[in-house]
């Protein structure tokens, strides 16, 4: 199973309406994609969420993306959306916010921490807080492709810096799309050879667009459900089962 956890629509930055890139994503042998939206305020989320539609063949995940330039106010919205959605992610800038979002267990992803960087975006205290708060740390492809020449090169260099440290902290990395449009979407394979391209094993490669997101989407819907509290799962009536921390 290949899920693709950032896919954008007309909902957010992109160029189609979500059948066309479900469509999209059947031809592509995919078992899921995330669409998020920008997040602006709790009604338009509530009112996004009801819209997605249900498909027998394509699991369509529910996120947000959370843009701010203050860590606080970060925070506060992630605290906000989180029991109302099954995908948090932050989007990367500032360090101040990177490390934030990393420190922080209600995120799911931190997208492209190196964009418009002239670093990484990332150290060894914010990768090591990722991996105690399990915290995804994004490949972002349409950064790779949209990228050329000496900045394509800078690019490839600022991920696979946070490969290294990812990898060091066995810190959760997902490797997404990111398309804007329908013709920039990949298949899981693909997707996962960008990952090996960069410095993952081959095995873990696949894990970034199978195993990882495939895990992050299940917890959450426990969670969303009431079926998992903390670290305490319902298996049911009257009945709980301790699971490990994932911090």
């Amino acid at each position: 199973m290949f899920y693709d956890m950032v896919v954008h629509t007309k909902s957010s930055i992109g160029e189609n309406e979500l059948s066309e890139v479900v469509e999209m994503a059947r031809k592509l042998g995919l078992s899921g994609i995330c669409v998020p939206m920008y997040y602006t305020s709790l009604k338009d989320l509530k009112e996004y969420v009801n819209s997605l539609p249900h498909y027998d063949d394509i699991d369509i995940v529910s996120g947000v993306i959370v843009k701010a330039d203050r860590p606080q106010d970060i925070n506060n919205i992630v605290s906000m959306v989180r029991q109302k959605i099954e995908i948090v992610i932050v989007h990367g800038s500032s360090y101040e916010v990177n490390r934030v979002a990393c420190e922080n267990s209600k995120v799911d992803i931190l997208a492209h921490p190196e964009l418009n960087r002239n670093d990484s975006g990332l150290d060894h205290i914010c990768v090591k807080s990722a991996a105690e708060n399990n915290v995804a740390i994004e490949i972002n492809f349409r950064e790779i492709l949209e990228s050329s020449g000496i900045l394509r090169v800078k690019t490839m260099k600022k991920i696979m810096k946070n490969i290294e440290l990812c990898k060091n902290y066995k810190t959760p990395i997902i490797t997404t799309s990111s398309a804007v449009s329908k013709w920039n979407m990949r298949s899981g394979r693909e997707l996962a050879s960008i990952a090996h391209l960069v410095g993952l094993p081959i095995v873990d490669a696949i894990d970034t667009v199978s195993t990882i997101p495939l895990q992050i989407v299940e917890e959450n819907r426990k969670k969303l459900q009431g079926k998992k509290i903390g670290d305490v799962e319902v298996i049911n009536d009257g009945q709980t089962e301790n699971t490990p921390s994932d911090a």
